[in-house]
């Protein structure tokens, strides 16, 4: 017998419905399933009760399941890399490249996965702090502060795709410093500077020109956005080095994890970034290797 969390989007109908008939089906096997839906800011859990999506815990879990694109995959990530979940992702988004399942496969996949007949792949994942200067936004309302003032002490995330420090306001730069295990690196004007997983190579990172990693590589690539004049091309760093992003000059600037704005950071701040000793476990179906993973998807995305 597993226990079995269920993430599922409620704004989509299908992806609800199926956590249903999956919940339904891991119950007829004799598993145990806990069934999560992911609001605005918070989870509701099978018993009614919301929750901040921080304050929830999967002590207990074998296996997490997340039902919607790669959005909900990401929101659900460090819930499981907490406690060493494995995650199994089911696509009901457009792109999905870090999901593997297609619905009608649910099943299988589950069945496949509580037997054991699977692949974990470890990805890393970023750990990023800030060095206290900083205000907190509110991740799903970029426009509504949750604190006018620069809190006290340094607050921490993860990311596993990418962290980006970028410019607030259109049509302005900012100056970005950098360090490399404490040691000054590169200085950039620019829209801003991006630090990569291998698993985020292909996001964000490849769009600003930075290089693709194989996902399962330990590294870390820096990458300017648009900088203007100087140097403009990506880092490539190894998974034991640190780098830390300050903000120089007199513009602020925004602190992005994985596609969702989560502070704002002074002239002065810093924001550090290093790999995570603890990797987040994907569970792998091995239908495709990476090349072709990264073909089809990138074809996709390039016909719709």
């Amino acid at each position: 017998m597993a226990t079995v969390a269920i993430f599922a989007n409620p704004v989509n109908d299908a992806a609800a419905q199926l956590a249903r008939d999956a919940a339904s089906w891991l119950h007829a096997e004799g598993h145990v399933v806990r069934t999560l839906l992911l609001g605005l800011s918070d989870v509701i859990d099978e018993d009614g009760t919301e929750r901040p999506i921080g304050h929830v815990s999967l002590s207990g879990v074998d296996l997490a399941v997340s039902l919607g694109g790669d959005g909900t995959f990401l929101r659900m990530m460090p819930l499981a890399h907490s406690h060493s979940v494995p995650i199994l992702g089911v696509n009901f988004g457009h792109l999905g490249y870090l999901l593997q399942v297609q619905p009608p496969d649910v099943e299988t996949a589950l069945a496949r996965a509580l037997l054991g007949d699977v692949e974990l792949e470890e990805r890393s994942v970023l750990k990023v702090t800030s060095d206290g200067a900083h205000i907190a936004v509110d991740p799903f309302d970029p426009g509504r502060l949750l604190s006018e003032e620069p809190e006290g002490r340094g607050r921490e995330w993860l990311a596993l795709n990418e962290v980006v420090i970028e410019r607030t306001y259109p049509g302005h730069t900012v100056r970005f410093s950098t360090d490399i295990d404490g040691q000054p690196f590169l200085r950039y004007v620019a829209d801003g500077v991006l630090v990569a997983t291998p698993t985020g190579s292909t996001a964000y990172n490849l769009s600003a020109g930075g290089p693709v990693l194989a996902p399962k590589l330990r590294s870390l690539v820096v990458t300017p956005i648009a900088p203007h004049l100087g140097f403009d091309r990506s880092v490539v760093l190894d998974a034991d080095q640190s780098v830390t992003v300050s903000i120089d000059g007199v513009r602020p600037a925004v602190v992005v994890i994985d596609g969702r704005t989560v502070a704002r950071v002074p002239p002065g701040a810093s924001i550090n970034c290093r790999t995570d000793a603890e990797p987040v476990r994907f569970v792998s179906l091995a239908h495709q290797g990476f090349g072709a993973l990264l073909r089809s998807t990138l074809a996709g995305e390039r016909d719709r």
